[in-house]
């Protein structure tokens, strides 16, 4: 469901979509036109395709009823075919959101409904965002925060130093599951008094954090709760220097807040 509703934003950036699954075509008709669904969805009765590109899912015992399904992931195709990207998970209940995969690729899905939060230090803004605003257990999306240092200001890379590396953290609620974060090339500060050279952020770049929420019984009951909100707390870790200074490492506190969305059975 979460693709139909972003199909629309899908197609304006010139993409196209369509899904492959193990069902048969009479449980794709009827789940098709209950949920409204628009775009190509095909049927992989026996799994043939599936165990073509090595994707079935080993964990299911020949015979049960989820025995076919494949390792849930999605292909990015040029216009020619030829894959570009993919992602992938190790379980079928977990996917991650389109706008997660367009922000992974570099872009942003028009008309998301994301809200972003500014904050503003001594040292550095910070424009704080998430990739998506309606959650669902199961989704795996980004928090986003798009740094730019002040004049004369640098936060450091990750590399061969001591300094506090910039960094997200995740804090709350216990039940999130963070992932690497996503850092962009950094550059070489030269500090001449010591001929120390030090990888470091001055100019604007971005954090990328994917978080995960795990598909269970209690989550679900949170979802399904009407009005429900969830809020995500945690830390942007750094310390800033300038050309003299080496300033005091700062915790600045970020928070996101998402509505749920209950799962479609």
């Amino acid at each position: 469901m979460e693709l139909q509703s972003r199909y629309a934003d899908i197609q304006v950036q010139g993409l196209g979509l369509a899904a492959l699954t193990y069902d048969s075509v009479e449980t794709l008709r009827t789940f098709s036109e209950a949920r409204g669904i628009e775009f190509p969805v095909m049927s992989d009765d026996g799994s043939a395709v599936i165990q073509e590109y090595g994707l079935l899912n080993r964990e299911q015992q020949e015979g049960t009823r989820f025995y076919g399904i494949p390792y849930p992931g999605t292909f990015i195709l040029d216009t020619e075919g030829r894959v570009t990207a993919r992602f992938f998970e190790q379980a079928y209940q977990e996917r991650f959101t389109v706008s997660s995969i367009m922000v992974a690729l570099g872009d942003a899905v028009d008309g998301t409904d994301r809200s972003a939060t500014r904050l503003t230090t001594d040292h550095l803004e910070a424009l704080v965002y998430a990739t998506d605003g309606t959650v669902a257990p199961g989704n795996r999306f980004s928090l986003v925060v798009d740094v730019t240092p002040k004049d004369g200001m640098h936060v450091y890379a990750p590399g061969d130093h001591t300094y506090r590396v910039i960094s997200l953290r995740v804090d709350t609620p216990d039940f999130i599951r963070a992932n690497e974060v996503t850092y962009p090339e950094s550059e070489i500060y030269h500090f001449e008094p010591l001929d120390e050279r030090v990888e470091v952020y001055e100019r604007p770049f971005s954090l990328v954090q994917e978080v995960a929420i795990p598909m269970n019984r209690e989550i679900a009951g949170l979802a399904a709760q009407p009005g429900a909100t969830l809020t995500i707390e945690g830390a942007l870790e750094y310390q800033a220097c300038d050309d003299a200074i080496c300033y005091t490492p700062v915790d600045l506190p970020v928070s996101w807040t998402f509505n749920w969305r209950s799962l479609v059975r």
